[in-house]
């Protein structure tokens, strides 16, 4: 019975032997699984330097984003890397360096060239936008995570966002020290950066138009091409920079709005739509402007308070006679002028992408309700609730430059694959008046630039021109005095119209017809050399 008993102990003995070493076996070869693992992760260090992502075009199929090559400086802790700092950067910019070396091993900086110094890896690659970018207010721009926040970075974000992103693999030795002997390997994407969005916008005729719109504190520039309605240029003012959002978020003039689509009192631009409107229907009359018009016993007062005398419409435009418009009104009635304006978008919204649509205008009470004569003349001359952005008001004038149609303002010319083009389809033109009549209203602007007219200085010297001055109450006072917003509308060459533009000038009694010469002779002389 002890024999038995005995030789069972020994069984279960080795039993437990047996499974021990088994356990240990397992652990071991987990514990060698793990350390691999660890090894593994520890013998290399992975940077990501940018997000990968498509292109923004414009017309002629230039980049607007992913335009200019960087250095991309990766900053390792070597003494020789930390020593060299203060040669290639300011001392706050070297301290934030050496926080972010302290913290997660590695810094990355953008650089103008490649330096030569150990610890410090430089690699050419793509940036995607900068302070340098043109229509931030269009493009828009894009998080720290690559995707858009606004304008078309997020209207086309999913078009334009990369799935993977632009890293730099270096190999680390036992202490993590990264291995001289061993070339570190990019992981680049570049084929997305031949994909993307083709916009209408001209860059020469965009940065043109931006350098003339710097004299703007705020408002808004926009040049479409008469004969297909494309935005050639959209500027708005005051401009914001990618690398200091901070700033424009504290700025009170509110740097983030795009102007080219929000709404404005519009003044004595709105004439020629009445003009355009009496010309339809054949109204004529000739009216003596004295410097004053009363209404039902009030006194509506003319720009000149002298009088400019006898004149017929064409005059009256050109010297922007508000007299002869608030007796040329009483006679003609508004109901033709609305369905005018009407017919040339002024209540309807532009859209450009999603995100980008110009606001509807407003023609206030005219629509609706029969207007009283005080109301009517005020109407007459553009002021009280007549409400239309820079970018709907360029519809009439391109229909009068454009025997009396025009094409809704675009901003897509088409998608890019591969450099490939897929192209837009350009909207159907709109009749807003007869031939005969844009032919006569375009005359009769051509006037308003000429020696003696509102609209003298907006002449360019190297083209001729045609166009409309405004000035419009806001209501506001500031400073104690009332503000207003001055406008010019033209079109040029005068001959055979090419080029609608609109400037705005938010809150300024200052004449813009200087800023609208200045762009039309940019962008004449601009193509005269790409001619030859």
């Amino acid at each position: 019975m002890n024999t038995i008993y005995k030789r069972m102990i020994g069984c279960y003995a080795l039993a437990a032997v047996m499974l021990f070493v088994c356990v240990l076996r397992v652990v071991a070869i987990v514990s060698q699984d793990e350390y691999s693992k660890v090894a593994k992760n520890e013998s290399s260090k992975v940077v990501t330097l940018n997000f990968s992502r498509g292109t923004i075009f414009d017309c002629n199929m230039e980049r607007i984003t992913n335009k200019k090559n960087v250095i991309y400086a990766v900053i390792f802790n070597e003494p020789s890397a930390i020593a060299s700092l203060s040669q290639y950067f300011s001392t706050s910019q070297t301290e934030s360096i050496i926080s972010e070396i302290s913290s997660q091993g590695f810094a990355l900086r953008t650089l103008s060239r490649k330096i030569n110094v150990d610890g410090i890896y430089c690699f050419s690659a793509f940036s995607h936008a900068d302070d340098s970018l043109i229509a931030k207010h269009t493009v828009g721009y894009i998080d720290s995570n690559g995707k858009g926040v606004c304008g078309i970075e997020a209207a086309y974000d999913s078009l334009l966002s990369g799935k993977s992103k632009n890293t730099v693999t270096f190999s680390l030795d036992g202490r993590g020290k990264v291995l001289t002997g061993e070339r570190p390997t990019l992981n680049y994407d570049y084929s997305k950066e031949n994909s993307g969005v083709k916009l209408t916008i001209d860059t020469k005729i965009q940065q043109i138009v931006e350098q003339e719109a710097m004299a703007i504190e705020t408002g808004a520039i926009v040049v479409t091409e008469i004969k297909t309605g494309k935005i050639r240029a959209i500027v708005s003012r005051p401009d914001y920079k990618l690398s200091d959002l901070g700033s424009a978020v504290e700025n009170p003039n509110q740097p983030f709005l795009n102007r080219t689509l929000c709404t404005y009192n519009i003044g004595s631009v709105f004439k020629p739509y009445v003009a355009a409107a009496g010309y339809e229907k054949g109204v004529k009359d000739r009216i003596n402007c004295t410097g004053y018009t009363n209404i039902d016993g009030l006194n509506f007062s003319c720009h000149k308070l002298s009088g400019h005398g006898n004149l017929e419409l064409s005059e009256a435009l050109k010297f922007s006679c508000n007299s002869y418009f608030y007796n040329y009104i009483q006679k003609l009635g508004a109901e033709d002028v609305v369905n005018l304006a009407l017919r040339s978008g002024f209540e309807s919204s532009i859209y450009l992408a999603d995100g980008l649509s110009g606001r509807k205008g407003s023609l206030g009470k005219s629509k609706t309700t029969k207007l009283s004569k005080r109301a009517l003349a005020n109407f007459s001359i553009g002021q009280g609730e007549l409400m239309l952005s820079p970018l709907a008001i360029t519809n009439f004038y391109m229909a009068a430059a454009n025997g009396g149609k025009y094409r809704t303002p675009s901003l897509i010319e088409g998608i890019v694959e591969g450099l490939r083009v897929k192209e837009e389809k350009l909207p159907a033109p709109t009749k807003v008046m007869s031939e005969k009549t844009a032919n006569r209203i375009k005359d009769d602007l051509a006037l308003v630039l000429s020696e003696g007219g509102t609209g003298e200085s907006a002449c360019p010297t190297l083209t001729t021109a045609a166009g409309k001055t405004g000035t419009a109450q806001t209501g506001v006072v500031k400073n104690g005095k009332k503000t207003v917003n001055s406008w010019f509308c033209g079109f040029f060459p005068f001959e055979e119209p090419e080029y609608a533009v609109t400037v705005l000038w938010e809150n300024s009694s200052g004449s813009v017809g200087h800023i609208f010469a200045a762009i039309a002779d940019g962008i004449t002389l601009s193509q005269a050399k790409l001619k030859g």
